[in-house]
């Protein structure tokens, strides 16, 4: 017998929390069956770091998220990640420390820790 599909949890709230925790604005909206969060830190260059979250329940649950990041001399913003599928915030917190351009941007900030 087949296991179970694994149904992704709508958890906007708590990455809006957790992302504001990190210095992020964060606006989160939910609805019965969808919840996004959109939230963005500029780095101490004046890049913009620009995360969005985005949860659907119904007959295709999804749970994704995506970092792109926004140079002040470019036209377009580059993408660091696309369509990453979160379960737990943890997922998102490991997404978000592992991407290296985003951890050197906060490293040469004076508050930010990698054990967070």
């Amino acid at each position: 017998m087949d296991a179970p599909a694994y149904t992704p949890r709508n958890l906007a709230a708590s990455i809006a929390a957790w992302l504001r925790q990190q210095g992020f604005t964060a606006l989160e909206q939910e609805l019965p069956a969808t919840a996004s969060v959109a939230a963005h830190w500029l780095g101490p260059q004046g890049e913009r770091f620009q995360l969005d979250y985005a949860w659907q329940a119904g007959s295709a649950p999804s749970a994704t998220c995506r970092l792109a990041v926004h140079h002040p001399d470019t036209v377009f913003p580059e993408m660091l990640f696309t369509a990453q599928k979160v379960r737990r915030v943890k997922d998102l917190r490991q997404l978000l420390l592992g991407c290296v351009r985003y951890v050197n941007a906060r490293l040469l900030t004076s508050s930010f820790s990698l054990t967070t």
